[in-house]
């Protein structure tokens, strides 16, 4: 379900402090996760970034929100900068799904879409659950980076990607 409501977006903002909170704990200090969800994921941060193209999405399991994700349309790919699942929906299907609805999209050359043929996405380097959940679903890594993203922090990350399948 797309995210276009004020309501909808506060509820995104609060399913990424659970998710970030819980899931992050081992890898970023509780400072960054708080720098790291102001700037990203907060109200006005989502608010920012719907008006520069980002789209979001809520996905539902039961009509519960059970994650979301984020994704951008550059020039060569679909940049998919946020997938999270609640820890309670994890190892559901819902990654699956969420990525097949990206592939939908792409290929449906109805929607005038087609020429974008790859996802591509970022995760941290020390994120073996996601980097094997990604990888699962296809997925490879095509290089490795750090980032500064500001407040004397970094994120090291693993820049993956796969090509859009056609249903």
């Amino acid at each position: 379900m797309p995210v276009a409501t004020e309501k909808q977006i506060i509820e995104v903002e609060q399913a990424a402090n659970n998710v970030w909170h819980n899931y992050y704990k081992d890898i970023f200090s509780p400072e960054q996760i708080s720098y790291m969800l102001e700037k990203y994921q907060s109200r006005k941060a989502l608010r920012k970034q719907l008006s520069e193209g980002y789209m979001y999405y809520m996905l539902l399991a039961d009509d519960k929100l059970a994650g979301y994700m984020c994704m951008m349309i550059k020039t060569e790919y679909v940049f998919l900068a946020r997938l999270y699942i609640k820890a309670e929906y994890r190892r559901q299907g819902l990654a699956r799904r969420a990525i097949k609805y990206v592939d939908t999209i792409f290929s449906n050359p109805e929607l005038g879409l087609v020429h974008i043929n790859k996802i591509r996405l970022r995760v941290e380097r020390e994120n073996s659950f996601a980097i094997n959940v990604y990888e699962h679903l296809g997925f490879y890594k095509i290089k490795s980076e750090d980032t500064d993203i500001g407040g004397g922090f970094v994120c090291k990350e693993y820049i993956m990607e796969r090509q859009i399948k056609s249903n």
